[in-house]
């Protein structure tokens, strides 16, 4: 049979075109060449079908997979199945493993064809420990660029042997296939594991204890029931001395525990263009937001360089007093701060054009350093709540990437300065101005620093020294700009400073999107979501389309709302993700207030109002808000993306809610027992 498909080739077109136009030119191909369905059946050779009779069968399937990619751009979800799958195919050279397909985020292979083999288990066996090994080690290394928890995904591997009829089915896309009462109880194995760990049936099983190999076994404790043969004995591989995470609710939960700070002689240790990955939990965090950071500043570089400044990347273009007088302390209140149109820069097809590739520049030693020290002093400045912390930041941080992500790609083939000049009208000049969307992400990064774990009416009530500074208005927010502001305006931060706003007039204005962005994260204002309303509407609503101002004042006005929904959305984008990841945030929301009632800071045991709540929470906030990322029309399907998870997760905590919170009541009380 591997002759006869050998035979056959595979015509790869020689030109290259855009990725739209290959993947529209693939789904419309006609395999039959225009003939009908019987023609093209009647002329076909016999089918190419054999039956092996000792085979083993794997499926592989990524735990938590889809409630990851929910949080993620598609070429993010791309890069983390290629370079799994690319290792997985590797090994499967290595080992003699013959994969058969990849389905989603399930990799199916088998051994024994098409050569016969009689140690096909033992070979499997191998395959599934070392692809298990591989895994671990490439979602960690991947955590830098693809973002937080992508080292909490792990695998189900199940493993079953028997005979398989395998062969080419034909169509319109013909594919290699295996069928058979194997294929389905591997199937049922993986399905009915437990994650990072390996399930075999007994039938592997016992050729495993054949083959000398009945150490590596481990019988499971409960039957499992398979599908037209009720309850069967099934086993654990290499399970005996494996390092497992726990598993609730059906995602992976590593455990957490708290690390503190990174210390300098970590990232001292950093050369250019390489990364120091730290192996706790919020060490990763700071990787990541460092990588992230560094390539917005590589952007901010480019684009500076495109406009011939005579700025380099190495010398001191403004000096430490200059810059200080842009400090918080000059200014008052930051709440008085926020404007109704932020100045963004024109549209300058020259630098555009000009542009080079961001991925090819250098940053300077010592910017790095300084950038990842930044962070890390953030990252000391959240205290460990369980909501309100670096991690959630971090989480709300991707967010806002991933949406400007979104309107910076939208439904255009940008090949011309006249398409690169409608992206910018498109986009209100977002996408224009690379410090524009470096402040918002570093609004994300900032806008909870220092949180308390309590709300602002409560720190109101108990008369805080924060509380009394900022005239109990926007109590938190204020504070948290204060605090990242003035960390932002220490000597020690002059180069990075000095690379991302090496003008006043530049680094005003990336505090004045700072305040803007962060403020509009207090939704409980309601002077402040007044004047948003009224804002939007001036911006986008029909009827107050006349009026005095310049058409680049509305332009400017619709970026500004743009961005304070966008930080808005992201803010509680939880409730907009996948099912999993809104039960996560979810709880420890419910934990932190939970918390604050057990130690007196609260009124009102959660408890006895979550349920109802949430309801409020979707039907007058979460809801309106993501109808409103689609009226603003910059974020194409990402819209339509949020307001479906948030109708869907709606809908399933109508049906889940009271058992969740009654869940969530005995975890929290469990877990705090002795401090509450």
């Amino acid at each position: 049979m591997r002759d006869r498909l050998y035979k056959e080739t595979i015509n790869y077109p020689k030109q290259f075109q855009p990725a739209k136009t290959r993947l529209k030119s693939l789904i419309m191909h006609d395999d039959n060449n225009g003939k009908d369905a019987n023609t093209a059946e009647n002329e076909a050779d016999s089918p190419i079908a054999d039956l092996f009779s000792n085979c083993t069968v794997i499926f592989a399937d990524i735990s938590g997979f889809t409630s990851w990619s929910s949080e993620r751009s598609p070429g993010q979800v791309f890069v983390l199945l290629e370079k799994i799958y690319g290792a997985f195919d590797r090994i499967a050279d290595r080992r003699g493993v013959f994969k058969v397909e990849t389905i989603g985020d399930c990799y199916m292979a088998v051994t024994g064809l098409p050569n016969p083999k009689k140690d096909h288990a033992v070979i499997m066996a191998k395959f599934a420990r070392d692809c298990r090994h591989q895994l671990s080690a490439l979602t960690r290394s991947l955590e830098v660029s693809l973002g937080p928890e992508t080292s909490d995904l792990t695998m189900r591997f199940g493993l079953h042997s028997g005979p398989v009829t395998a062969g080419v089915l034909r169509g319109q896309k013909s594919r290699f296939q295996l069928f058979g009462d194997t294929v389905n109880t591997a199937s049922r194995m993986e399905s009915t594991g437990i994650c990072n760990r390996i399930h075999v049936s007994e039938e592997t099983a016992r050729l495993l204890a054949e083959a000398g190999k009945a150490s590596w076994l481990t019988p499971r404790n409960e039957t499992v029931l398979a599908k037209g043969k009720g309850e069967i004995t099934t086993f654990w591989l290499f399970d005996k001395h494996f390092g497992k995470k726990s598993s609730i609710g059906g995602s992976t939960v590593a455990s957490e525990t708290s690390t503190g700070s990174v210390g300098s002689a970590t990232y001292l240790n950093t050369h250019m263009g390489a990364k120091t990955v730290v192996n706790d939990r919020r060490g990763r965090l700071i990787d990541w937001n460092v990588d992230l950071f560094a390539g917005l500043i590589r952007n901010i570089v480019g684009r500076r360089r495109a406009q011939k400044s005579t700025i380099k990347l190495k010398e001191k273009v403004v000096k430490i007093g200059d810059e200080i007088n842009i400090d918080s302390s000059t200014h008052g209140m930051v709440l008085d701060e926020v404007v109704e149109i932020i100045e963004l820069p024109a549209f300058d097809p020259k630098a555009v054009a000009l542009q080079e590739d961001p991925q090819y520049i250098k940053l300077d030693l010592a910017v790095v350093v300084e950038l990842r020290d930044y962070i890390c002093k953030i990252s000391n400045k959240y205290k460990e709540n369980s909501f309100h912390n670096f991690e959630h930041a971090s989480h709300v941080t991707m967010s806002v990437a991933k949406l400007l992500s979104r309107i910076v790609a939208p439904d255009l083939e940008i090949t011309s300065a006249e398409c690169n000049s409608t992206l910018h009208d498109h986009t209100y000049g977002i996408t224009s101005d690379p410090l524009t969307q470096f402040a918002c992400i570093l609004a994300a990064l900032i806008h909870d620093v220092d949180h308390q774990g309590v709300p602002n009416t409560r720190l109101v009530e108990e008369e805080d020294g924060v509380a009394i500074k900022y005239n109990g208005r926007s109590v938190a927010e204020q504070n948290s700009v204060d605090i990242a502001w003035a960390l932002f305006l220490e000597p020690r931060f002059s180069e990075l400073r000095g690379v991302v706003c090496p003008t006043n007039k530049e680094l005003s204005r990336l505090r004045q999107l700072i305040v803007n962005t962060v403020l509009a994260t207090d939704i409980m204002d309601k002077d402040l979501k007044q004047s948003r309303n009224q804002r939007w509407e001036k911006a986008f609503s029909s009827e107050m389309k006349d009026n005095i101002e310049t058409n680049q004042d509305k332009i400017n006005r619709k970026a500004t709302i743009v961005l304070e929904h966008l930080i808005q959305a992201s803010d509680v984008c939880h409730t907009m993700q996948h099912w999993h990841v809104y039960r996560k945030w979810n709880e420890r929301l419910f934990e932190e207030m939970y918390v604050a009632y057990k130690i007196g800071r609260a009124n009102a045991d959660p408890s006895t109002f979550w349920y109802e709540g949430e309801f409020g929470f979707f039907d007058f906030y979460i809801i309106p808000l993501s109808k409103k990322l689609s009226d603003c029309g910059v974020f194409g399907v990402s819209s339509d993306e949020y307001l479906n998870y948030a109708l869907r997760n709606r809908q399933e905590w109508k049906q889940r809610g009271h058992a969740i919170v009654a869940e969530m009541v005995e975890r929290v009380q469990q877990k705090n027992g002795d401090t509450c």
